[in-house]
């Protein structure tokens, strides 16, 4: 763990490629283990293999497994993004030139076609508020004690390569988070493209993502252990009679339970096969084409199951039945939309256009039966809590409104290589080595209600507190990734998925409120937006003192929430008990599935939309496992 105590002579007035000298390396280090900060490696201390180690012995997870030049049936697959490829950090020596990272380009659009294959700069666009995130969260990186043993020994995936690195941006970080330059995205928002050596200038973080392409398919039948037949979605006759095709769906390596993230056993015989998969991939070096990702599409289209009318009624659904008898609900899935008003039942999903945006409050659940995880032992089962936004986009495959969803997650470093930031579906729920929902029961709430999702108009602007919402949560992400410059960042009463997750929620609300009452000429122009805007902007303010009183226990916000003063490395034992009073300060977002129940009633008190999306351990069938609901409390 840790650097070793030097054993000869050294140059004392050497320079370490971080700036410090040899000498006060020396010291720094001689001291740590004086102080019981640092142990000195121990070859005697067994090292524990990450999974991520663990997955990408196989083949087919490592981007050199997929040549960069395809060529794809555009009738049949479609781009995931315009822009997507692979980030790769800089050396030490180059990151005055390059100022962001390295982008290894795979997509582009076509005016840019002749980038694909090639390797270019990735910077921060020339933005104000672009400018103050990456100042934000551009921290010196010097691994706590902590990190350095749990990165070693603990089989926990951490940033090593940026160690002693100052300075760290959060594109940095992202490209360095993990051992290998392997972290597939897309780029999205404006792209700025421009110099003779080209440069591409960003305004928001990259989404992860898996796969290329993506298709709308139904399994026709296994052909051995790897091979299935599938038939594409034909748009003119909405069957699957379209071109039929043999696909690869890889085996998945098992985690260090011994259970499988996916499986494909009977994927062509379950019901969710009669309506198709979107399947991601991209095609390997034998033209041949990867599903390493799934999606029902039946859990995706805006064709509710049920419409449930009222907020009460919804409410009492979210609570009480949502995540009822979830055994017998093994391997399906539920969509049930809930609607503030009596209305017919089209009429509601009507109400859910293309281009509609929304919150999505998301929570994963337990791996029980024979394979069940350690953290599966107990009675109770916290499981995990993000936020992330859908849009509803017309899929040109199908023709039909479907949601496209990405998670922002705040999740701290892990022994699957997870990496805090934007996760697409594809990459975070769908891959079928690294994502959940072929092990895990999940449950996404999505959020509509104009007043927090909607635009506003300031002198012809559009502005929206979910964008602002999203701001905060890069912010957050970005500062997960290095602990704030630790290394690590762990689990603790005051810092945890929720807590951190729901802090960006109340800040958007409250930056909106205080820059909307410090700038009395931003207040007349959003006022002058529109007959019914200030009274939206009231009713936003509401909403925020609404959560405020649901979500801290003892009546008053949070000192560490109003003053941004976050200690995302530290561990309970630093501060045991200001770490313990703050968590108990807002007690309910210590508990995921508490803290998302409570948001949801929240917000259909103030007449939201709510779609309430469930899957339980979908895909293939696997006899080993079993789904447990987060405990709610």
């Amino acid at each position: 763990m840790g650097h070793q105590v030097p054993g000869g002579m050294m140059d004392p007035e050497a320079f370490l490629p971080d700036g410090r000298s040899n000498l006060q390396h020396t010291i720094e280090v001689i001291l740590a283990v004086l102080e019981g900060r640092l142990l000195v490696t121990d070859q005697s201390i067994p090292r524990k293999l990450s999974n991520y180690a663990r997955y990408k012995m196989a083949e087919f997870t490592r981007p050199e497994f997929y040549p960069i030049h395809q060529t794809v049936d555009l009738n049949c697959y479609q781009p995931i993004g315009e822009w997507m490829g692979r980030l790769i950090l800089p050396k030490l020596e180059e990151r005055q030139q390059v100022r962001g990272v390295w982008f290894e380009v795979h997509y582009a659009p076509a005016a840019y076609q002749d980038l694909i294959g090639k390797v270019v700069k990735l910077r921060w666009a020339d933005d104000p508020w672009v400018k103050k995130f990456v100042t934000v969260v551009t921290k010196d990186v010097h691994f706590s004690a902590d990190a350095e043993y749990t990165s070693k020994y603990g089989g926990l995936v951490h940033p090593h390569r940026v160690n002693h690195w100052q300075r760290v941006g959060p594109l940095e970080s992202l490209a360095g988070s993990r051992p290998e330059d392997d972290l597939i995205v897309m780029l999205t928002g404006d792209v700025i493209v421009h110099g003779p050596d080209p440069i591409l200038q960003i305004y928001y973080q990259p989404v992860q993502i898996t796969g290329r392409y993506y298709g709308v398919v139904q399994f026709v039948e296994a052909l051995g252990s790897e091979q299935f037949r599938i038939r594409h979605f034909n748009q003119a006759s909405r069957q699957f009679d379209g071109l039929e095709e043999i696909v690869c769906l890889p085996q998945i390596v098992a985690d260090e339970n011994g259970c499988f993230p996916s499986t494909t056993h009977n994927l062509d015989t379950v019901a969710l096969n009669e309506q198709g998969w979107y399947i991601y991939g991209a095609q390997n070096s034998g033209g041949q084409f990867v599903v390493q990702s799934l999606a029902p599409r039946a859990l995706l289209t805006l064709q509710p199951q049920e419409v449930i009318f009222g907020a009460k009624p919804g409410y009492n659904y979210i609570r009480n039945q949502s995540w009822a008898d979830i055994v017998a609900q093994k391997g399906k899935i539920s969509s049930v939309l809930l609607h503030p008003q009596e209305t017919g039942i089209q009429a509601a999903i009507d109400q859910w256009q293309v281009g509609d945006l929304a919150l999505v409050v998301h929570t994963y659940g337990g791996i029980g039966g024979n394979k069940k995880e350690p953290a599966a032992a107990t009675p109770i089962f916290f499981g995990h809590f993000a936020y992330g936004l859908a849009e509803v986009i017309r899929e040109p495959l199908t023709n039909e409104l479907r949601f496209d969803t990405r998670y922002y997650q705040v999740y701290t470093h892990n022994t699957d290589g997870l990496v805090a930031g934007v996760l697409h579906w594809s990459r975070y729920l769908g891959d079928r080595q690294f994502g959940w929902v072929g092990v895990r029961p999940t449950c996404d709430l999505l959020i509509k209600l104009d007043i927090f999702t909607g635009n506003y108009d300031l002198n012809g602007q559009q502005v929206s507190p979910l964008d602002a919402m999203v701001r905060q949560l890069e912010v957050m992400t970005s500062r997960y990734r290095i602990g704030d410059g630790t290394g690590g960042t762990y689990v603790g009463p005051a810092n945890n998925c929720s807590q951190d997750s729901n802090r960006a929620l109340f800040a958007s609300i409250q930056l909106s409120r205080r820059y909307v009452q410090n700038n009395p000429e931003v207040a007349q122009a959003l006022f002058n937006g529109g007959e019914n805007q200030e009274q939206r902007l009231a009713q936003l303010f509401d909403l925020g003192k609404a959560l405020e009183s649901k979500l801290e226990a003892f009546g008053g916000p949070r000192s560490d929430w109003e003053d941004n003063e976050y200690n995302l490395g530290s561990t309970l034992e630093d501060q045991p008990l200001r770490n313990l009073l703050a968590g108990l300060g807002s007690w309910r977002t210590m508990f995921p599935r508490l803290s998302s129940d409570t948001i949801v009633k929240t917000f259909l008190k103030y007449g939201a939309r709510v779609w309430v999306l469930r899957t339980n351990q979908i895909g293939g069938i696997d006899p080993n496992i079993e789904p447990i609901a987060p405990t709610r409390l």
